[in-house]
Order: structure tokens, then sequence, then C-alpha cells
């Protein structure tokens, strides 16, 4: 993994957010994965190390794509809360899609002793995360990480080879930036497969919002489109807000919260993306 990745971007904005006393733990598990990405990894590190470095990377930021690490910020503040409501109210399984170099599940899983937490992504991703838990000794035994190609692969099926995922219990699913990188029609099986092969399903998932007839934040520079499309990873999928109710029904799941990015007391820095919560209509 020596090119740069949106999931090592994700993992650097976490990274840097130590400073400001956010998750030290959530922190800590995205550097020890970068140490392992590569050349690439080592050179974003190096840069939020450094003043320099980090004063080069916010105008970066504010030329291709304005308030972009604040928003993950935002997203995955909410997300956290999201959770940990649903561990609390009697979830007895999380699993996570696409989790990448994110510490929620191992926080999870520390917090809640009953609690299964699955994570699924790409195995090269996943070999990246086992050796950064390893090291850092967070590696709690009811922690599954499980290598999956969520392009090509049945999600449930990888579950279904654990011996301890039981599909009859309440469990919530987390897809966290990964279904606008799918095929539509490869995102939509997957949120079926979710609803119809679980007994007591939520989800929460983010995908992207459509911008001129293109998935896409509203305000990134068109260089952005172009870099994703270089690195495999362009937007696949997204939708308008008022057609994301719909979409869901079609899939089997009923809208229940919406993150507005417009919240006056806390907007999203960088619109362009819908987090929601969702639940099968009959659960």
């Amino acid at each position: 993994m020596s090119g740069l990745s949106t999931s090592m971007l994700v993992a650097a904005a976490t990274a840097q957010r130590a400073s400001a006393d956010i998750d030290r733990q959530d922190a800590t598990i995205a550097r020890a994965c970068l140490r392992r990405c590569g050349g690439a990894g080592t050179v974003l590190l190096r840069l939020i190390d450094h003043a320099l470095g980090r004063a080069g990377l916010a105008v970066l930021e504010r030329l291709l794509l304005p308030g972009l690490r604040a928003h993950y910020a935002w997203r995955k503040r909410r997300i956290a809360n999201w959770a940990q409501h649903a561990c609390e109210q009697g979830v007895a399984q999380v699993v996570m899609i696409g989790a990448g170099y994110d510490g929620l599940g191992c926080a999870l899983a520390q917090r809640h002793p009953q609690l299964q937490v699955y994570e699924l992504d790409r195995p090269a991703s996943i070999a990246i995360k086992r050796e950064a838990l390893n090291e850092l000794c967070l590696h709690p035994s009811r922690l599954r990480l499980l290598a999956v190609d969520l392009a090509r692969t049945d999600a449930i099926a990888a579950l279904r080879d654990c011996a301890d995922f039981d599909a009859g219990r309440p469990t919530l699913c987390i897809a966290e930036g990964v279904l606008m990188y799918l095929d539509p029609a490869r995102a939509d099986s997957l949120l079926r497969q979710l609803a119809q092969a679980l007994a007591d399903p939520s989800l929460i998932a983010t995908v992207m919002a459509s911008q001129a007839g293109r998935p896409g934040f509203r305000r990134e520079h068109r260089w952005v489109h172009a870099w994703l499309q270089r690195r495999g990873e362009p937007f696949r999928w997204g939708c308008a807000r008022d057609e994301l109710s719909q979409r869901l029904r079609a899939c089997g799941w009923q809208l229940q919260t919406l993150a507005d990015p417009e919240d006056r007391l806390d907007p999203d820095p960088s619109p362009g993306e819908w987090l929601f919560l969702a639940q099968r209509p009959d659960a």
C-alpha cells in the first residue's frame, strides 16, 4: 500500500486530532496503521507531526476540498454517539463494513463486555489493522477482523463463516464511507442482504449526495474527482436528499434519522455526504 488512499487520509485526520485531545486511542491506532502503509503513510505522518507540514496540508485542503478533515471529525462523532446509544439499548453484535483504520470497533468491544464486533475490509487493510492492534495490545477477544472484497464477495457469507456470529441477535451494521465506492447495483444488493439475513438489524451508513448529477462533495475541486479516478476509488453511488428514503425502502430499510448538514449548532464543515440511521420496518 505504497500509494495514497482515502482510508489513509481519514487515518491521518484522526491522528492529527490527537493534539486536540479527542480520542487518543483512536489516534494511536490510526498512527500505527499509517506506519504500515508504506511511503505514503510515512509522508503523511511526517506532515502532520510538523507545523510546516500541517500548514501545507491546510492550504492544499482549502484549494481542493475545504473542510474535509473537520467533516471526517463531524461524521465520526455522530457515528460514535449513535453506535454507543445502540449498544446501550441492547445491540449484541456490531458489523463494521469497510472499517478501514478506524478505532471505533475496538473501543466498542472494550466498553461493552457482551458485545461481539466484526470488521470487514480488504485483505491488505485487514492485515495492516491486525498488525497495528497486536503491536498496541489492543485486540479484544470479541473483535473479529475479516478480510472481504466487498466489490466481489458476499459480506453475509463471510460473517456466517464465523462460528460465533448469530444472525438472530440484534445487530448494528455500520458502513462509513464505503457505499459510495460500490457500483449502485452492488450497494443495493449489500443493503438488501443485510436487511434480509439479519433478524433484528439497524444500520448507520453514509452515501454521497448527488451534485449536478454526479456524486461528490459540494465544494470539491474537479481535481478531486480526477484523483479518485486514478486511485481506482471514484464515487459511484450518490442520491439527492429527497431520494434517500425511497432508495432505502427499496432495499428493505426505513430511514430513522438523517444528520442535518445545515444544523445551526453543529453544521457539516464540508457538506456532500449523507449520514443516516435506518432500521428494518418490522424489526
